[in-house]
């Protein structure tokens, strides 16, 4: 991995990670502990995303070595957190002072810059179409999550998996049109990301 490549990744992770460390702290008049605060942050998949990118492109920037399926596994999740949020959540979602700008981290700055990271920097050599199955573990992981929390707490992060409002019909429906999104987007990305040159040495 090229220097430039690096410094980029390193700059994106910094990013996320503080976004995610000034909504912990936004939140603490309502949560009372940094703990409790980040906890509830991970209620939603954009936070899960979120702090990934952090996490993995700050592994990048360290120099270590790092699975191209995971980067396409994360750019993929990251362009359906910016989808689904701007198609289907904005409309409903006003956020003002501190909380508009980590939400436009969130949702726009930092999943367009690590797609951009990815595009750019990612060895397409190490991509097949074998690689496609590897976008749907998380979001399966994340699903899971968020209804055995939604049942315990009777909170639901997201109105297409609120189990008692849907009902279980309609929430399979949902999440294999979910399951079938990530897969097309996946798709879509491996097919760009192939069909484009390198910029990394």
């Amino acid at each position: 991995m090229p220097p430039i490549a690096r410094a980029c990744a390193g700059a994106i992770a910094l990013l996320a990670l503080c976004a995610i460390a000034l909504q912990t702290t936004i939140n603490l008049e309502q949560d009372g502990s940094p703990l409790i605060s980040f906890a509830l942050l991970l209620r939603y998949f954009t936070i899960w995303s979120n702090f990934a990118a952090g996490l993995i492109l700050l592994w990048v920037a360290a120099g270590k070595p790092t699975s191209e399926r995971v980067l396409f596994a994360l750019a993929t999740a990251l362009s359906i957190v910016a989808l689904v949020y701007h198609a289907l959540l904005a409309a409903d979602h006003h956020p003002v002072g501190l909380d508009w700008w980590t939400n436009l981290g969130f949702h726009t700055i930092i999943p367009a810059s690590a797609i951009g990271w990815w595009v750019a920097f990612s060895d397409r050599a190490h991509l097949t179409w074998r690689s496609l199955p590897l976008v749907t573990p998380a979001p399966v992981a994340y699903t899971i999550f968020a209804l055995i929390y939604g049942a315990i707490s009777g909170f639901y992060p997201y109105f297409f998996l609120d189990l008692p409002t849907l009902g279980w019909l309609q929430l399979v429906f949902n999440i294999t049109g979910l399951a079938l999104f990530f897969v097309a987007m996946g798709a879509l990305l491996l097919g760009l990301r192939r069909a484009l040159p390198s910029a990394r040495a």
